[in-house]
């Protein structure tokens, strides 16, 4: 069920260079949240755009759920500036969300601000050492987690200036030849182009695979259409609907296995 909600923001704080994390309070969507899934978010009671910004829930308890942001646009340029005690007006739970395998050992790989969802997945995992998690970023500063190898920890910069040296793809193939991956299954989150090369990756190489894809909800109800996806699935198109063949990330999304996506740059 999708609510809305007025929340008050518990804090909201700058964690590494130009990202925040803010805390809401939220009395019905946190209850009913799993990791994957994402809010749509008034940034103001003035906000002038009739959109609202869509964003991935990093963390929830049962009183309140976080976001992680990088402030890019109009509606985060907003948000940074959020104060204690001020009140929001959110929708969500939105789309689908990560099926865990336990049958396998997992990979998680977030980039950018993609982090948001795989932090998320990260959390409601249980048995910690059986899962790597691999954070990349452009340098040390836009990290605000501990590169800890001993944990299953890995952080990347494109600089080399913290962790491994280069991107998260770059750290992954260190770390893990392809026949290590292909008992294991990977979930992925971060820029369309990360997504698109890790995903290549994995069905070259026979790597179950599953990626939150990131793109314009602006609706986040599959009403303005504007976040459609084309499949690769082989499904004749009906004369009334091309929903066999093409599917909303909002929806029916924003977790897809990679084997069904045509492509990541949306």
């Amino acid at each position: 069920m999708i609510f809305n909600e007025i929340c008050e923001i518990i804090y909201n704080k700058e964690i590494a260079k130009n990202i925040f994390e803010a805390k809401l309070s939220s009395d019905k969507i946190s209850k009913s949240t799993k990791s994957g899934q994402f809010i749509n978010i008034l940034p103001s009671i003035n906000f002038e755009n009739a959109m609202r910004r869509p964003m991935s829930i990093s963390y929830q308890d049962s009183e309140s759920i976080n976001i992680i942001y990088k402030s890019i646009g109009d509606g985060t340029r907003i948000m940074k500036k959020w104060r204690k005690g001020e009140k929001i007006d959110i929708i969500g739970p939105l789309g689908n969300h990560w099926e865990i395998n336990p049958n396998k050992e997992l990979v998680l790989l977030g980039g950018g601000v993609g982090i948001a969802p795989i932090l998320n997945l990260y959390n409601e995992i249980e048995d910690k050492a059986k899962t790597k998690l691999f954070i990349g970023a452009r340098d040390k500063d836009e990290h605000f987690l501990k590169h800890d190898e001993t944990n299953n920890i890995y952080l990347s910069t494109d600089d080399g200036s913290y962790g491994i040296k280069g991107n998260l793809f770059d750290a992954l193939k260190k770390i893990f030849s392809i026949k290590d991956l292909q008992d294991k299954v990977m979930y992925v989150c971060g820029p369309p182009i990360m997504m698109e090369v890790v995903s290549k990756f994995a069905l070259d190489n026979n790597i179950e695979c599953y990626l939150a894809l990131e793109t314009i909800m602006a609706c986040g109800i599959g009403i303005c259409q504007g976040c459609t996806l084309e499949t690769n699935n082989n499904f004749k198109v009906k004369d009334y609907s091309y929903r066999s063949k093409y599917k909303l990330v909002c929806m029916d999304g924003p977790i897809f296995n990679a084997k069904d996506v045509k492509t990541c740059l949306l």
